[in-house]
């Protein structure tokens, strides 16, 4: 029963992001991702932790997935690109994979879904940790670029 409770969260959670595109007070990347990363983490150890599992699939869920999971989900303001990529683009398609792999998982399609739902939150977690180091904190702002352009135009002529 835990089990679906969780699971219906993520969906519940997966459903409120489609739900609030249109609005103006949506929730943050951050904020999404926070919500949603324990909600994932304990998927993977209610998988882990079911006998249709293989134990070649548990130990991997065990040993390489669930850490990480973990860990990127206390990681908070700690976050890195690192273990976000290494997480996005090796160990959770190895999860979604042995998901897929045992069709008589109870709730597959609701654990997919949020599995592939995860899947470019943590996208969007890389993505705004690279713009905000590539990102030079002395770029000049948009108010600040025409009066440069006027005095330049102005000191040519």
């Amino acid at each position: 029963m835990k089990r679906m409770l969780r699971i219906a969260a993520g969906l519940a959670l997966s459903a409120c992001v489609i739900a609030f595109a249109g609005c103006k007070n949506l929730p943050t990347v951050q904020q999404t991702f926070s919500t949603a990363c324990p909600i994932i983490a304990n998927d993977l150890q209610v998988v882990a932790d079911s006998p249709l599992v293989s134990a070649d699939d548990q130990a991997k869920l065990n040993k390489d997935v669930i850490p990480k999971a973990k860990a990127i989900c206390t990681a908070g303001g700690q976050l890195n690109v690192t273990n976000l990529k290494a997480f996005h683009d090796s160990l959770l398609p190895m999860a979604v994979m042995i998901v897929q792999a045992v069709p008589m998982l109870p709730d597959q399609t609701l654990i997919l879904l949020a599995l592939q739902t995860f899947g470019p939150l943590v996208q969007q977690q890389v993505d705004m940790l690279i713009t905000a180091v590539t990102t030079p904190a002395s770029a000049p702002t948009a108010a600040s670029a025409p009066a440069a352009a006027a005095s330049d135009g102005a000191a040519t002529q």
